[in-house]
């Protein structure tokens, strides 16, 4: 059995990264889906060639879903983290970065879905 001590700073270090992933995820979802499509449509357009929309777009949702993955797993760590949140401590700590951690997980992963979704309705390479 582990120390209470360790499993007290385990516990925060995992309520901590609940708490950022979503939002760093978020900025990679939106970064890295801009730099994927102006780089692929940049360089086919200056060689010359019709950039494979379908393969960009493709790429893109593809980076999109492995990114909401990572914020949606964020939340169930928050979510476990929460119903683990002792109720009779004094400091409600973990209680509180169990449910901003949710919220944070839902708010961002609907912001990469509509990341996501941008490739779907407008034109990749425009």
């Amino acid at each position: 059995m582990a120390a209470p001590e360790a499993t007290r700073s385990r516990s925060a270090a995992l309520s901590v990264a609940a708490v950022l992933v979503p939002p760093v995820a978020w900025v990679g979802a939106l970064g890295l889906s801009y730099v994927v499509q102006d780089f692929a449509c940049t360089a086919y357009a200056s060689a010359g060639h019709t950039p494979p929309t379908t393969v960009i777009g493709a790429a893109v949702i593809g980076l999109d879903v492995v990114l909401l993955l990572l914020t949606l797993a964020a939340g169930v760590v928050a979510w476990r983290t929460n119903r683990g949140a002792p109720t009779s401590d004094s400091s409600p700590l973990f209680g509180f970065l169990g449910r901003l951690g949710l919220l944070l997980a839902l708010g961002f992963g609907a912001g990469i879905v509509m990341i996501a979704v941008n490739p779907l309705v407008l034109e990749v390479c425009a």
